[in-house]
């Protein structure tokens, strides 16, 4: 339950394509009347590849939050990355959270699916009894695949009752997909073979490349060839002529989920499976209703449109991604966003450390995709904005949610936001269920991961310009890109400038008795020193070997340097007792400073480091005396 109000979570891949789109429409129809909000967390892929843009992908099903969540709707199917499914229903289970399964049975889970092979029968029968027909060609999905095999052996069943021969040269393999599909038309349309009166085909992509393939030979659909194809995609609807086909039944599959899921959730026994009918769609492409030029053409008016829209958003988030590619710090990102753009109903929260690597690296630092707190960068409202960067925890999903949207009795739409497989944070969005929303979520993912990804290699490259390797201490070049106008600051503040030279003392005894790893160490411990005695942004470098810098301004550079100095030692002392180590880590120090309009930073740093040596010069001495 989240804020008083139960939560069923829908995952699913490309909420944006027309299935999945329709699917969450219907999900949040019937989860609404029985009172649920819906939280969807969708990939925009659909994690057959598993690259490193997929994995990154994967990280929004981290943000399921088993304590807020009563149920789950999972499309097992459409997530191709087949171990996700079984760690979310365990997860589940071990929450005590109901799960509906779609399409692929999971121990354990209420598992809802089709029965395709009786609404494909249906077609089957209707191409080869109802329209007398006995020479049908069959293009089948990939060889051995359990949908295909089925929807073959029901064509292998009809024939045979029908008293048809089976013929393998009518049969191809299309593997589902467009350019498999030409290479068997080719064989069914080559020189000196008959002509099929049918082509049945076991999906809708196949079934119109089948279509195309003849309209390209001379040949007409339905008048010289009947072709069918099954399972009803949008693109179909823009296809001439219209296919004779079979769609699921999005209201019966949704309505049943949400019932089942709110019995289970109120103690109340539920099947562990359930079958929904297909239905069989009789159109054009096999002769049994007119082509209608005038609805052609207002789907293509249609399509035009929100390809129209497409380019004009492309144009957007170009925009975003390089804003945020240049932009610094999150405040700078805040200000740009609050000012010139408007992603209405669009929350965007990043990790704290999305745009500060830990390290020089590029890469996946932390065991978790998203850090407990978050950062909100970006809220899209055009009468209640959000103003300002604002921290927040991610448990509770985004900043005012419940006044903003949950009242709207609309789905929230969750998405990672991730370069490649880095994960940064999460978009949060609420907005009308229409596809022209819709639409624009892989678009504002994509500009806002690769954006803040950017942003985030750029942050690592400046730090391998600027930041020592080893200690993560700023370089000679980095202290004197940031002493430089800090001292011109301090100058025109009336302020003292400071500067400390520091080198470890016996470095070259420590490797040489110990090894090179143990003068590492050593080096470090100094630099962790110098960054303990640091309190007010002092600027601390390694210049290499052991010498060290720091940059400092100070009301009172005498006092500075004593404070300093004495917080220095006391770290470096209590390493000393602490460390078990077989030797002691010593190091000499000097502290130059001046009123800053009087000096440089080079003059501080020659006299400082003169001090240094004398300071080094007489431990040394106490060091060589007999004891």
């Amino acid at each position: 339950m989240f804020k008083g109000r139960r939560v069923l979570a829908v995952c699913i891949p490309k909420v944006y394509d027309a299935a999945s789109f329709r699917y969450v429409s219907k999900l949040n129809e019937f989860a609404v009347k029985k009172g649920y909000l819906l939280f969807v967390y969708q990939t925009c892929s659909d994690l057959y590849n598993n690259s490193r843009s997929d994995i990154g992908e994967t990280y929004v099903y981290d943000l399921l939050d088993y304590d807020i969540i009563d149920g789950i709707v999972m499309f097992t199917e459409m997530i191709k990355d087949k171990s996700i499914p079984p760690k979310i229903a365990a997860n589940a289970a071990q929450n005590g959270i109901p799960v509906v399964s779609v399409e692929r049975y999971i121990e354990g889970c209420i598992n809802i699916s089709y029965d395709y092979g009786n609404c494909f029968e249906q077609i089957v029968r209707h191409i080869i009894v109802d329209h007398k027909l006995t020479k049908v060609n069959f293009i089948a999905g990939f060889k051995d695949n359990e949908f295909s095999e089925e929807r073959l052996n029901v064509y292998k069943r009809v024939l045979e009752e029908q008293g048809i021969p089976y013929d393998p040269e009518r049969v191809g393999y299309g593997d589902f997909w467009d350019y498999p599909t030409r290479a068997v038309m080719e064989k069914f349309l080559a020189d000196g073979k008959e002509l099929p009166e049918a082509i049945i085909c076991c999906n809708d992509v196949m079934a119109m490349t089948a279509c195309k393939c003849l309209l390209e030979k001379g040949y007409s659909v339905p008048d010289d060839v009947i072709v069918s194809g099954f399972d009803g995609i949008e693109d179909e609807q823009y296809h001439s002529p219209r296919l004779t086909t079979c769609r699921n039944s999005f209201d019966k599959l949704s309505e049943r989920a949400v019932e089942f899921l709110d019995l289970a959730i109120n103690g109340e026994p539920v099947p562990d499976k359930a079958i929904i009918d297909f239905e069989m769609v009789v159109s054009q492409s096999c002769g049994c209703v007119e082509q209608k030029v005038e609805a052609a053409s207002y789907m293509i008016t249609e399509l035009h449109e929100r390809l129209n829209g497409e380019m004009q958003r492309a144009e957007i988030m170009a925009s975003i991604t390089t804003t945020i590619s240049s932009a610094h710090t999150a405040e700078t990102l805040n200000n740009f966003f609050s000012n010139k753009m408007d992603l209405y109903g669009i929350y965007c929260c990043l990790n704290t450390d999305a745009l500060n690597p830990k390290s020089g690296i590029v890469e996946f630092e932390s065991d978790v995709p998203f850090t407990d707190e978050m950062d909100l960068v970006y809220f899209g409202s055009y009468d209640r904005p959000i103003k300002g960067l604002v921290r927040f925890e991610r448990s509770e999903v985004a900043p005012r949610i419940e006044e903003m949207f949950l009242e709207a009795k609309l789905p929230i739409v969750f998405a990672a936001i991730h370069y490649l497989d880095i994960p940064l944070g999460y978009l949060c969005m609420c907005f009308p269920i229409e596809a022209i929303h819709y639409d624009r979520i892989p678009q504002v993912a994509e500009a806002f991961g690769n954006g803040f990804g950017n942003r985030r290699m750029f942050t690592a490259m400046e730090k391998l310009y600027t930041h020592d390797t080893l200690t993560e201490l700023y370089n000679r070049r980095g202290f004197y890109q940031l002493a430089v106008p800090k001292f011109e600051k301090a100058a025109a503040d009336k302020k003292s400038a400071v500067v400390i030279s520091a080198d470890l003392d016996g470095l070259k005894t420590i490797n040489d008795t110990y090894g090179h790893a143990e003068g590492d160490i050593a080096i470090k411990v100094v630099g962790r020193a110098l960054e303990n005695a640091s309190l007010n942004d002092e600027v601390c470098a390694r210049f290499g070997g052991d010498e060290f810098a720091v940059a400092a301004v100070a009301d009172n550079a005498n006092e500075f340097a004593e404070n300093f100095k004495k917080r220095f030692y006391e770290y470096i002392d209590n390493y000393n007792k602490t460390s078990g180590k077989p030797y002691k880590i010593s190091s000499s120090i000097g502290i130059a400073g001046d009123y800053a309009d009087k000096t440089t930073v080079d003059i501080l740093m020659k006299i400082s480091d003169d001090l240094m040596y004398t300071d080094k010069a007489s431990r040394k001495k106490v060091r060589s005396r007999p004891r």
